[in-house]
């Protein structure tokens, strides 16, 4: 597979405008090419100090840099960590790798990256470590966003500018305790997937819910929120069973009781790819083949599952693009430059047959050939 090429600094801006459009080829057929436009942004994101009724969105090309700015940036000797929840699936990994590759471009050395596997208290003592590094820039998707507020208010506190990645701790103001927040259009995403799902169903019929235990994860909150905005749209569905897990593991026994319990069950729409890769397993373990599962975030994993017909629908997140978005902010910060409280990237919305445009606009990376032998020439 090929990596992505190093970009110019100078060229970010147009890559960010440009990220959420993918090549549309010539001869993709008219719904996969219409799946290939991003929707248009929900107006405001996650309540925080100063915005009670949510942070407005700004596009992710919100800011550009002169020459001279990036000269500064490469003269600073400025250093980064970044302190992700988890390292298990390509949401993160390709986040991680867009912000290294762009802070190097801008002189930016990250000397840390750590990953909590999803515990709110490993993470704050990775936290520590890196104020006691002395960097100058940290970026984290808190776990607990409420439970953890103390310890990004010390890493505040302590001098370390913070961009944060989906989620913002509680009580802290833009601006002011951390420069901004970085996400995808969450409930979006939730929208598209859970429409489908009910779509698939026939629109009517029970349907199932698979999240996860933390509900003060903003980013979750607005993909359950999108979830329930779907199925009120839907008079004839109804929430049979809601499960709620710890680690993605957790979903395959989850979605077997859940489906013993309410075996009316039609769909489930799962919070992200991995637990519901995990309900699939599970479902299956009952003989369950026919059950309706669609999901956020799109991966090669995730992807194989679209081409096999057992995932309907993603409503994909870009987190390479992501990683980029962040860098940037995290760049601006530092020249003291004003940064949006709240920059957020469009959906992106997967079915099979724009599965293999999607894949690559995701990953940045060429398609597996795996994934391509399981759509056989079914996919764009």
């Amino acid at each position: 597979m090929t990596r992505p090429s190093r970009l110019r600094p100078l060229a970010l801006a147009l890559l960010l405008s440009a990220a959420p459009m993918a090549v549309v080829a010539a001869d993709m057929p008219p719904e996969a090419a219409e799946l290939m436009v991003p929707l248009p942004l929900s107006p405001t994101g996650q309540p925080v100090v100063g915005f009670p009724d949510g942070v407005p969105a700004s596009p992710a090309a919100s800011l550009t840099f002169t020459a001279d700015e990036l000269a500064k940036l490469k003269a600073g000797s400025f250093t980064a960590g970044i302190a992700m929840q988890a390292m298990d699936s390509p949401w993160n990994t390709l986040q991680v790798e867009a912000l290294k590759k762009t802070l190097d471009e801008y002189g930016i050395k990250v000397v840390a990256v750590t990953d909590a596997k999803q515990a709110p208290t490993a993470q704050a003592d990775q936290l520590e470590g890196m104020i006691a590094q002395k960097v100058n820039l940290i970026f984290s998707v808190p776990i607990d966003p409420k439970g953890q507020a103390d310890a990004y208010k010390r890493v505040s506190e302590s001098g370390v500018k913070i961009v944060f990645m989906d989620n913002v701790a509680y009580g802290m103001a833009p601006g002011k305790d951390y420069v901004t927040v970085v996400a995808s259009d969450n409930e979006q995403n939730a929208v598209f997937a859970t429409d489908e799902m009910i779509k698939a169903i026939g629109g009517k019929g029970e349907v199932g819910l698979m999240t996860y235990i933390q509900e003060s994860y903003y980013s979750i909150a607005a993909r359950v929120a999108g979830f329930e905005k779907s199925v009120a749209a839907h008079p004839g569905v109804t929430v049979a069973a809601r499960e709620k897990f710890t680690q993605p593991r957790e979903a395959y026994d989850k979605a077997v009781a859940m489906l013993t319990a309410h075996p009316d069950i039609k769909g489930i729409f799962a919070v992200w790819g991995d637990p519901a890769m995990q309900t699939l397993a599970g479902a299956e373990s009952l003989g369950r083949n026919d059950l309706v599962v669609t999901t956020n975030d799109l991966g090669p994993d995730s992807a194989l599952y679209i081409a096999r017909d057992q995932i309907i629908a993603i409503g994909a997140q870009l987190p390479y693009d992501l990683g980029i978005a962040e860098a940037q902010a995290g760049a601006a910060a530092l020249l003291g430059k004003q940064v949006p409280p709240y920059i957020s990237l469009p959906s992106l919305r997967v079915k099979k047959a724009n599965l293999l445009s999607a894949l690559k606009q995701v990953t940045k990376q060429d398609v597996p050939e795996d994934v391509v032998k399981a759509c056989a020439g079914a996919c764009y």
